[in-house]
């Protein structure tokens, strides 16, 4: 800031501040020297202490520039790690204080779609619920009598069938890269630098997954003791032969225990695969509309197939409580060919988004349908299991429809949501998920997924006795693992992926500038 304060931000940015200072103030400023104590035009002026009237709660510093919150010794800090240069940007980039204050804001670009954020934190927590129950089954006392009882209800479903939250994932994942794709490439006249589209992907995933998966491999070990305490840790000869197949996001064509490391990282490997294959639709998408929707089906078409054709030939069950023939059962969840859908479904609304400009008019019946039959398609995919998991199991072909379809039909009942909220047709379902309270909570989403299982492996392996289930004891457990899953998403962020996002924008906004 200071002297130098154009080289850190933009014209607008400036012409922001002045504003905002005038208004907090009633000094008119017509330039930026006329703030006084503030910012020079002039690099030989020693920088003065902002008066007191001037600055207390009036900025902020936000990703791309400056904005309300920042009190009077900040903004004094900041000018003088301003004139360090580089140096002292890096040095912003590691600062636990901002990186902070930015995961903690609520404050969010005016056009975002606010109702994502919501949905996040839920499916997270819906992720979060589910593998409370399915990781602590062969550490329970009366599974014998509790699991079978549970079935029973007609709302268990809701956990026995959280495997469909990873597919709300899959959705926003493609929503949001084709709409913000398109947008970008619709200001540049077609024209994107692939190169950065891809390593910034890869930069922005892959050093809190690496950081985090060194610190679980090599140090968990060593942090707990008991009757189920593993002393060598739950992977395998500490991912010592499979640890470059996660670097690759390619662990999740292995299946064997020694290829096998941080195996809830399946995921991560699904979307970038996913997100590698993008610009076959992206492009054509975008330069001729009819030939990127066939390209689309394509890809949905052959998922689909895929799917019914391996879930047949394989016997897989409807659902991996019913008791069936789990041996492949496995690879139809975590295969990228089998998974697809929700992701394309999510690309095709993206689309939508980005045609629509956000500014499309429904017809109140419309509306109206389109939710009943979001709801219905939902509860449906859901509860669709129910009898299958209690006894009456149907037909093999039933089962691999519904394993071949219920993941994409998911995927477009969340999109609806998604679509819906953006038009401003949500009602009170837009006013939920877009509560401010929620944003933060969404950027925390992601070390939240690559922390959470070595936080409930813990509990479980340093327990002295079985667990006795009861309601009030999963409850206890769920909602202990989801504070301190995102307890330690915070940590995680601020210690991993924070700083090496600020790296990014530093080197390569230094290097635009040059340009």
């Amino acid at each position: 800031m200071a002297g130098s304060i154009g080289k850190a931000t933009d014209l607008k940015t400036v012409f922001s501040l002045q504003k905002a200072l005038s208004a907090q103030t009633g000094v008119k400023a017509d330039n930026v020297t006329e703030i006084p104590g503030l910012v020079s035009t002039s690099s030989s002026r020693e920088p003065t202490k902002p008066p007191e009237p001037y600055i207390s709660e009036l900025c902020e510093i936000h990703a791309t520039g400056i904005i309300e919150g920042i009190n009077q010794q900040q903004l004094w800090a900041l000018r003088m790690l301003d004139s360090a240069g580089i140096f002292g940007k890096i040095l912003l980039a590691f600062s636990v204080y901002t990186n902070g204050e930015k995961l903690l804001s609520t404050h969010q670009p005016e056009g975002s779609l606010t109702a994502i954020n919501g949905i996040r934190f839920i499916s997270m927590t819906w992720v979060i619920l589910g593998h409370a129950y399915i990781f602590v089954l062969s550490d329970v006392d009366n599974v014998g009598t509790f699991l079978p009882e549970m079935m029973k209800r007609v709302t268990f479903p809701a956990v026995s069938n959280a495997l469909v939250s990873v597919d709300t994932f899959f959705v926003l994942s493609g929503l949001l890269l084709t709409y913000l794709v398109m947008k970008e490439m619709a200001k540049k006249r077609g024209k994107l630098n692939w190169a950065m589209f891809y390593f910034h992907r890869f930069w922005r995933l892959t050093p809190p997954y690496m950081l985090v998966l060194m610190v679980y491999v090599s140090l968990f070990p060593y942090t707990g003791s008991g009757p189920l305490w593993k002393k060598d840790g739950n992977e395998y000869n500490y991912c010592k032969t499979s640890w470059y197949y996660n670097l690759l996001y390619i662990n999740n064509f292995f299946d064997k225990p020694e290829d096998s490391c941080f195996g809830w990282a399946w995921y991560l490997a699904n979307d970038m695969q996913f997100f590698v294959l993008s610009p076959l639709i992206l492009l054509p998408l975008f330069f001729f509309q009819v030939a990127g929707f066939a390209v689309l089906l394509a890809f949905l078409t052959g998922t689909l197939v895929a799917t019914g054709v391996m879930a047949t030939k394989w016997n897989v069950p409807m659902s991996m409580f019913d008791g069936g023939d789990m041996t492949h059962w496995g690879k139809l969840y975590i295969r990228p060919y089998f998974r697809m859908g929700p992701y394309l479904v999510g690309m095709f609304t993206g689309y939508l988004l980005y045609k629509t400009d956000l500014k499309l008019k429904i017809n109140r019946f419309v509306n109206l349908f389109g939710w009943l039959v979001a709801s219905v398609s939902a509860c449906a995919v859901l509860y669709g299991i129910y009898d299958d998991v209690n006894g009456n199991r149907p037909s093999q072909e039933v089962s691999s429809f519904y394993l071949s379809v219920h993941r994409t039909v998911w995927g477009a009942a969340i999109s609806w949501v998604i679509f819906a909220c953006a038009h401003g047709y949500g009602g009170y379902v837009n006013t939920i998920l877009s509560w401010k309270g929620f944003i933060p909570l969404s950027r925390l989403t992601y070390c939240a997924y690559l922390v959470h299982p070595p936080i409930i492996y813990y509990y479980l392996l340093t327990r002295r006795r079985l667990i006795h289930f009861t309601d009030t004891e999963i409850i206890y457990e769920f909602l202990g693992h989801l504070a301190l899953s995102y307890a330690g998403a915070f940590l995680t962020s601020l210690a991993f992926e924070a700083p090496m996002m600020g790296l990014e924008k530093v080197i390569f906004k230094r290097h635009e500038k040059k340009k």
